[in-house]
């Protein structure tokens, strides 16, 4: 029996099961982490800084060279249950070269909180990051977002939601229809109700006026991946916000971290001329 569009349950925890076909997918974990260790050692950064009392409520501060330049916010994935900005550290390197600062966030996971405390971590993280502007030497009005997986889907939320104003978003294999996620074996540790899901989805949620989106989807993601891209850009674009969808044939759902992490990668060079244009 279908349970959400065509897909039955099985069928549909097959699609947004993304280790299934991703068999090495532990050494992509592996040399995520010496990169990004690889990236912290050689910039100078502010480590675990606490935005709230929780031993996950921390970011991580890498500045630029000159004061007053952008900020870029990275939200990490995990199917909001596991993994950790250290991970990630090397995707801050593109922007450093072309003087952007850039944060990475923890936040607390599944299932010690539900979604709204999670989407509250990262919403108080960007308030806090919003707060030390000045003390950090960033500009406060050129605050940018990227996510990937469900960072992509928390990325859109609080841009969205709009606790502090930001200029844009980029969601790298994001999920913006938390419907599908509810149906699937993921709410068997979210736990998410019809409401939540509605509440909680980017799709029902568009972002303030002016705010600009990039999304991408690697071209060997399952189909839900590049619908659920697809499904979002349409609608911003049904209600006048601009979209812009970068493309990555070749990559899957871990490949494309290496594909945001080359500074001439499409998805990183659209997002570069995205916060350039202002």
């Amino acid at each position: 029996m279908n349970i959400y569009r065509e897909y039955t349950r099985d069928a549909l925890d097959r699609q947004y099961n993304v280790r299934l076909d991703i068999t090495d997918f532990q050494d992509y974990f592996d040399r995520f982490a010496q990169q990004a260790l690889a990236a912290r050692q050689a910039h100078p950064h502010l480590a675990d800084v606490p935005y709230g009392k929780d031993p996950l409520q921390t970011f991580d501060f890498f500045p630029a060279s000159d004061n007053g330049r952008p900020l870029l916010l990275f939200i990490h994935g995990g199917y909001w249950r596991s993994l950790d900005k250290n991970l990630f550290s090397h995707l801050a390197l593109p922007y450093l070269q072309a003087d952007i600062n850039v944060a990475l966030i923890n936040y607390r996971l599944a299932p010690q909180v539900r979604m709204d405390a999670i989407a509250a971590d990262c919403a108080t993280a960007l308030k806090q990051l919003h707060a030390k502007a000045g003390a950090l030497g960033f500009d406060a009005e050129a605050i940018w977002l990227m996510g990937h997986s469900a960072g992509g889907h928390l990325a859109a939320l609080i841009g969205a939601l709009g606790p502090t104003p930001v200029r844009g978003v980029c969601g790298i294999s994001g999920i913006y229809d938390l419907e599908p996620i509810r149906l699937s074996y993921l709410n068997e540790l979210l736990q998410l109700s019809p409401d939540n899901a509605v509440q909680a989805s980017p799709l029902r949620l568009l972002p303030p006026p002016g705010v600009k989106t990039l999304l991408c989807a690697g071209g060997l993601e399952s189909d839900e991946f590049r619908r659920q891209r697809d499904t979002y850009a349409a609608c911003l674009r049904q209600s006048a916000h601009e979209a812009t969808i970068a493309e990555a044939p070749g990559a899957h759902h871990l490949s494309i971290i290496d594909v945001a992490a080359d500074a001439g990668s499409e998805l990183t060079r659209a997002m570069l001329a995205m916060i350039r244009a202002g």
